[in-house]
């Protein structure tokens, strides 16, 4: 995971070990025209997520160079929530959220175009899983892996527990210094000990949990 703020509003919100991660749980015939997947600084902000490129149609390219301050509840989709990546529906997405829908959203919405549905087709668009086809396969083997409790210590890497979902209002009481500086330490985990977090005011146990998962995920 990043761990350093790279320009004033802009940080890496994944790295190629959280990738590999993913990678390791995509089962292995869905894996067969899978290259390298790159993680890019996008120049076009949040208007794009992620690609196939178009030379060999096997490797994905990431957009995970984003605003501190994002909200992705646009790329939502029929079907999906904002809740299910651990976000509220509408304003800023907390780090966990943004984190988790690049890895089993859009990362597997890519992997998606790369499935063969047509092996005769000779345009490769048609041979190639179509956007629909791509976000059901994504939203599918997503919620397959979650079925079951994946033993990582990065919440990220399993659907949203009632603690992260606690979480949420607190979340959308902070200000935006504060939304800042939560942003900011958890950027710099995982944390040796749970930070001071008394500029957030009053936490309940429960949020409390989750916070202590997040932020010193590889001592729990």
């Amino acid at each position: 995971m990043a761990t350093l703020k790279t320009e004033p509003d802009l940080v890496w919100y994944i790295d190629d070990s959280d990738v590999r991660t993913v990678r390791l749980r995509i089962p292995e015939e869905f894996k067969l025209r899978l290259g390298e997947v790159f993680i890019r600084r996008g120049r076009r902000g949040v208007r794009w997520l992620g690609s196939v490129t178009t030379r060999g149609r096997r490797d994905i390219e990431l957009n995970a160079f984003l605003p501190y301050r994002v909200s992705l509840s646009r790329f939502i989709l029929r079907g999906q929530a904002a809740r299910e990546f651990g976000a509220p529906s509408r304003g800023q997405w907390p780090l966990w959220a943004v984190r988790r829908f690049l890895l089993y959203d859009v990362l597997l919405h890519e992997v998606g175009h790369l499935q063969v549905v047509d092996p005769n087709a000779t345009n490769v668009n048609r041979k190639h899983a179509s956007e629909t086809r791509a976000q059901e396969f994504a939203d599918t083997l997503r919620r397959q892996l979650w079925t079951c409790d994946f033993n990582h210590p990065d919440p990220v890497h399993n659907s949203p527990q009632e603690d992260e979902l606690s979480f949420i209002p607190l979340w959308q009481g902070l200000n935006k210094q504060q939304r800042f500086r939560l942003v900011d330490i958890a950027l710099r985990g995982p944390h040796a000990q749970l930070p001071d977090l008394t500029t957030f005011g009053e936490i309940e146990n429960q949020q409390m949990s989750f916070l202590t998962r997040a932020l010193c995920y590889e001592l729990t």
